[in-house]
């Protein structure tokens, strides 16, 4: 039976924070290492530095993981393209006979537009709060 592991954290911690020490389960925008959280200045406002010393506020943080999301979505759109071209080629290239392959590969074509449109359509539907 599993049990629900229960997630404590320090006072001053944000609600991300990990049972390790200043770890948050982020990573970073710019290389992809750990973020740790850090309490900064006489305020101690809230800043997140990575293993190369990237360091980012909230803000920054979320502006950097939304560009990062952004940039991710349209290259899985871009990809699910050149996916339908390469189809569509094997598809020209098989014997011009009616059989479960072409009928397969035909199929494929069809989802991977849908997928690479529903992509577009999640990607141009997105608002960033400002």
């Amino acid at each position: 039976m599993k049990t629900k592991q229960s997630r404590t954290r320090a006072i001053g911690s944000p609600p991300s924070a990990t049972q390790e020490p200043n770890l948050v389960p982020l990573s970073c925008p710019d290389c992809f290492g750990v973020l740790r959280f850090e309490r900064e200045g006489a305020k101690g406002h809230l800043t997140y530095r990575c293993q190369v010393d990237h360091r980012y506020s909230p803000t920054s943080l979320l502006y950097a993981k939304e560009t990062q999301l952004e940039r991710t979505l349209w290259s899985a759109a871009l990809l699910l393209k050149q996916m339908a071209y390469a189809y569509q080629d094997l598809l020209e290239e098989m014997p011009k006979t009616k059989g479960v392959k072409r009928t397969t590969v035909s199929r494929r074509i069809g989802e991977v537009k849908k997928h690479c449109r529903a992509i577009q359509a999640m990607i141009e539907n997105t608002h960033v709060p400002q």
